[in-house]
């Protein structure tokens, strides 16, 4: 069984801030998962670091993983694999074999304002899946909260996990605006994300704005966003001290003309900057080759390269190259394009001159 936690998506973080997956909760299902004979991992993508083991720490996870004797799982170097989504665009996501291989996924996720998406709950927590940079791309491409909200649906939907937990014993609440953290007194669980993620709308005051992911998700029959159709055990819904928690930063919906959406699509996919091996700066150490999730990088006759058809820009031979010897930098079609349109701005500003 492997257990999706929440780690964060920056920076190292303490489970006192709140953004991460809280070592007690996690802990919790662990030895639940345990005491029924399961063999447990659990993890999470931390590939914006190469000291990962730091994350683990500071996190808690690594505590967590001592006292129960669960494996903590590196999404990447678990590996990762394109797996063909449900939409146009983007048809794959690189997503970490921790998830795909195993028999069972538990998704613990914890509950946050975030004006990306208004609340992060159970349908966001499995984002985290997909490796590495590819997550940057995807806010890159679609800032609108609707589209953005779509691909993490899609997300959940090619890693389905079995079951989902959302933790609201405490929440942050207006991110964006005057981030604070506020009890909320709950802990669901459940096999539909859509539920999960409405009760806790309900219980935070956040059901009046437009939750994308849940909209989506509900769409394509992930679960149901109705109260009126949704059953609550353990606890006596009616007489819960609902809260009404600031509201994140408002994210309007984005337009923009054909040009710039195709602009925007070229400069993340066809145009986009690639990593390359700078071997004048390479210690030959391996790094690189060791961390990449889909062992794009090989060692030949003159020191490692990477094989760019294999590539799935995840960053993750960035991220780890402590002689800054891998970097990215724009190569073949997307160099000569951009070089031709620098000549060809160079030329305009000579003309109005």
């Amino acid at each position: 069984m492997l257990v999706k936690v929440n780690m964060g998506c920056a920076g190292f973080r303490d489970p006192e801030e709140r953004v991460t997956s809280h070592p007690a909760y996690v802990e919790a299902i662990l030895e639940c998962l345990l005491d029924v004979g399961a063999r447990v991992a659990f993890g999470d993508d931390v590939a914006r670091s190469a000291h990962y083991e730091r994350i683990w720490e500071r996190t808690g996870m690594a505590d967590v993983a001592r006292r129960t004797g669960a494996r903590l799982v590196d999404f990447v170097q678990a590996g990762g694999r394109e797996v063909r989504g449900f939409l146009r665009f983007p048809r794959t996501h690189l997503i970490t074999n921790a998830v795909l291989d195993a028999d069972v996924v538990v998704n613990a996720a914890n509950c946050r304002s975030l004006s990306t998406v208004v609340m992060s709950g159970a349908i966001k927590n499995m984002f985290g899946a997909m490796l590495g940079a590819r997550k940057l791309r995807i806010h890159n491409l679609f800032p609108d909260p609707s589209d953005f909200a779509r691909v993490i649906v899609d997300v959940y939907r090619v890693t389905r996990p079995s079951v989902s937990f959302l933790d609201l014993t405490t929440m942050i609440e207006g991110q964006g605006v005057a981030e604070a953290i506020r009890p909320v007194g709950l802990i669901l669980g459940g096999t539909d994300p859509v539920a999960l993620d409405t009760i806790a709308a309900h219980a935070a005051g956040y059901e009046s704005l437009t939750r994308w992911t849940s909209e989506h998700a509900r769409a394509v029959g992930l679960g149901v966003d109705e109260m009126a159709r949704i059953e609550v055990k353990g606890l006596e819904w009616r007489a819960f001290d609902k809260k009404r928690l600031r509201h994140p930063e408002h994210v309007a919906r984005h337009s923009a003309s054909v040009v710039d959406r195709m602009t925007r699509r070229l400069n993340n996919t066809m145009l986009r900057p690639r990593p390359v091996i700078d071997r004048s700066h390479c210690t030959q150490c391996g790094a690189c080759a060791r961390r990449c999730p889909v062992g794009a990088i090989k060692h030949g006759a003159g020191g490692f390269s990477i094989d760019r058809s294999a590539c799935a820009d995840c960053g993750c031979c960035v991220k780890v190259c402590d002689a800054d010897a891998v970097h990215t930098e724009f190569v073949g079609t997307a160099r000569a394009v951009r070089w031709l349109a620098g000549r060809w701005q160079d030329q305009r500003v000579m003309q109005r001159a």
